[in-house]
C-alpha cells in the first residue's frame, strides 16, 4: 500500500515532522542585534541593542570571526497575516551560471531571474525581490584564536557563527566584503597568475584577517536603527588561511544545507528560522522594505558610513587547527 493514495490529506496535518534543533545544537549560530530587551529560550535575558550568538553567548558589545563562506541569494518576502513569508528565492549553487527563483511559470519551469536590480524593476513580479548577504565563518578571539567547546564526540570543535544581512543591515556588509576584495595582500598561490590573483581578491582576501563586528547606527525614515559595523582586524598568518580554505571546502555542505532554502524547507519556516529569534529587528527590516514603491530605492537605503582610519594591526598568533574537530 503506498502512502500516495492518501496524498490529498496533505493538508490535514500539523507540524514539520522533524525534531527541532536546540540553538546550541546547531552547526551554525545566528549572530544577530536584540531589538527588544526580553528573556530567552534560557532565561538568559537578551539585552536591547547588544549583539547576541544564538547558543553560544549574549550580550556583547563585539565578536570576532574568521570568514569560511560568503554568499548572496536573491529573496522575494511577503506579508500574510502580519508576518514575512517567503514567496520566491534563488541561491546559485554552483556559484556560476544564471539566477533561477523558486517560484514557478505556467509550464512548470523555475521562473528565471533578471541578471541585475535595474532588470529586476522592470518586472512586477521581481521588483520586490532584494539580495541579502550570508557571512559565516569561525568564532574567534580577537587574535584569530579559535573559541572552541566540547565535541558529543570528545575533544573539542570549533563554533561556527553567521550573520545575515538584509535590508538596512545590507550595505554596511557589502561595503567591507567589497573593501577586502581590493586589498592587496602578498599572494598565496604561487606562482602567481591573473587567474590565481583574481580568485585570491574574490574567495581568499576576506579570510586572510580577524573580522570584527560591531554595532553602528543607521538613518532611516524611522530614525536610527541598529546595523553591523564589520572592520578588519589581526592580519592572519598566511598558513592559518591555507587551513581556513581547508576548512571551508569541507564545510561548504553543510553551509549549502543550511542556507539553501528551496531545498527541504518550508518557505515560512526560513524567514522566521534565520532572523534568529524574532528579535532581530524584523519589524524595522520588514516596514523599511514595505517602503511605498513609487520612492523606493532599488537597493536597501544606504547608511552614511564614516571614512575610519587605518589602523595598522599586528599579525595574529599562529596557531593550528589540527587537533580541532570540524
Amino acid at each position: 500500500m503506498s502512502y500516495e493514495e492518501y496524498s490529498n490529506l496533505a493538508g490535514m496535518g500539523y507540524g514539520s515532522g522533524k525534531e527541532q534543533v536546540a540553538p546550541e545544537d546547531e552547526y551554525f549560530h545566528n549572530i544577530y542585534i536584540a531589538g527588544t530587551t526580553r528573556k530567552n529560550h534560557i532565561s538568559v535575558e537578551e539585552i536591547a541593542g547588544k549583539l547576541q550568538v544564538r547558543g553560544v553567548e549574549y550580550n556583547l558589545n563585539e565578536v570576532h570571526m574568521i570568514i569560511t563562506q560568503v554568499k548572496d541569494m536573491l529573496v522575494k518576502n511577503v506579508s500574510k497575516q502580519g508576518r514575512d513569508s517567503l514567496e520566491c528565492f534563488s541561491y546559485k549553487e554552483p556559484a556560476i551560471g544564471p539566477w533561477h527563483g523558486t517560484s514557478k511559470l505556467g509550464d512548470g519551469s523555475n521562473r528565471p531571474c533578471p541578471a541585475n536590480t535595474a532588470e529586476r524593476q522592470m518586472v512586477d513580479y521581481c521588483n520586490p525581490c532584494k539580495t541579502q548577504l550570508i557571512v559565516a565563518g569561525i568564532y574567534c578571539k580577537a587574535d584569530g584564536t579559535p573559541i572552541l567547546k566540547d565535541s558529543k564526540e570528545g575533544g573539542k570543535e570549533a563554533i561556527y557563527v553567521f550573520i545575515r544581512a538584509k535590508g538596512i543591515k545590507f550595505s554596511n556588509v557589502s561595503s567591507y566584503l567589497g573593501e577586502m576584495s581590493r586589498e592587496e595582500f602578498e599572494p598565496i598561490f604561487t606562482p602567481p597568475t591573473d587567474e590565481s590573483l583574481e580568485f585570491e581578491k574574490k574567495v581568499v582576501n576576506n579570510k586572510r584577517v580577524v573580522t570584527r563586528i560591531t554595532i553602528g547606527k543607521t538613518k532611516s525614515q524611522y530614525g536610527d536603527k541598529p546595523v553591523f559595523e564589520l572592520s578588519k582586524g589581526v592580519m592572519l598568518p598566511k598558513e592559518t588561511t591555507v587551513q581556513i580554505l581547508g576548512v571551508t571546502k569541507k564545510t561548504l555542505p553543510k553551509f549549502n544545507e543550511k542556507f539553501d532554502w528551496s531545498k527541504g524547507k518550508a518557505a515560512t519556516q526560513a524567514t522566521a528560522s534565520y532572523a534568529g529569534t524574532g528579535v532581530l529587528s524584523m519589524d524595522v527590516d520588514k516596514k523599511v522594505q514595505q517602503a511605498p514603491a513609487a520612492s523606493a530605492p532599488a537597493q536597501p537605503p544606504q547608511p552614511e558610513i564614516k571614512e575610519q582610519p587605518k589602523v595598522e594591526t599586528p599579525p595574529a598568533k599562529v596557531f593550528s587547527f589540527d587537533d580541532i574537530k570540524f
